[in-house]
């Protein structure tokens, strides 16, 4: 079972990811290959976080007998969606073509979906994470 604190090495992971990816669509000059290069990675990290995040923390939460913990995952998931999905969507709207010819737009775009992204880390570590650390505690104590 990964820990919280493995959650969170993940999302510091993730959140340099970003802000790699950020510092490259700063640029007014596009670089197509060096966007593809850290979108791919980036893609790969986020999708196997997401499905971990699914089963060791969402999961749990959703089984638990803690209303406010049940509570808080499905409003959480429910309004954050599938990152990792709209992640792959993103990437497969900006091809290298398209990345290059609409390089303002792109830029836009990216900084919109890492925003969310750095939006629902903050939310889960802060309204999800706390419910899964007292959940786990009664289970070691019980």
């Amino acid at each position: 079972m990964t820990s919280i604190k493995d959650i969170w090495n993940e999302h510091r992971a993730l959140e340099a990811r970003a802000a790699q990816l950020l510092q490259i669509v700063a640029s007014p000059v596009p670089d197509p290959a060096a966007v593809a290069a850290v979108r791919w990675d980036m893609a790969q990290a986020l999708a196997q976080h997401c499905a971990r995040e699914d089963r060791e923390v969402y999961a749990p939460l959703l089984a638990s007998d803690d209303a406010e913990a049940r509570l808080a995952a499905r409003h959480l998931n429910e309004e954050q969606g599938m990152l990792a999905r709209r992640f792959a969507d993103y990437a497969a709207r900006w091809p290298v073509a398209r990345m290059a010819r609409e390089w303002e737009v792109f830029r836009s775009d990216t900084a919109a979906l890492l925003l969310d992204l750095k939006r629902r880390i903050t939310r889960e570590e802060r309204e999800l994470h706390p419910h899964l650390a007292r959940i786990e505690h009664r289970r070691a104590a019980a």
